[in-house]
């Protein structure tokens, strides 16, 4: 009988509040952090259990593209609480060089005011 290789990690969860500076005012994401076996030396996986309109979020998992969480741009030894506060800072200014869905990333730079809309809507579900 074969062995299974299952991986050491690590679930943390957060609820972030949502800046008041920012389309979500008022709104409280619930999010999951996935801490790889070689965690602080490789980033965490993070993604918004609580459904967002964002840029930078997948709509259909809640993934975060974020370019601090790269592979290639993670810092050895960063800390959660740092995710945090890239998160708290994306939730203000959203990365538009790391747009998860492209259609969503149209809507932003074309149909701002409607991009605008569901993000508040996002927002007032998540109360």
């Amino acid at each position: 009988m074969a062995k299974l290789n299952v991986e050491t990690r690590s679930y943390k969860e957060a609820v972030i509040p949502a800046p008041q500076d920012s389309l979500y005012k008022g709104g409280k994401f619930k999010i999951q952090i996935l801490l790889p076996e070689n965690y602080p030396l490789g980033p965490p996986i993070v993604r918004f259990i609580t459904p967002i309109y964002h840029l930078n979020v997948s709509q259909t998992s809640g993934q975060v593209c974020l370019r601090f969480l790269a592979e290639d741009e993670w810092v050895a030894g960063g800390t959660i609480e740092q995710v945090l506060n890239a998160l708290f800072s994306l939730l203000i200014r959203p990365e538009e060089d790391n747009a998860f869905d492209h259609d969503v990333l149209n809507e932003y730079h074309h149909y701002k005011t409607r991009y605008d809309s569901n993000a508040r809507k996002s927002a007032e579900k998540a109360t």
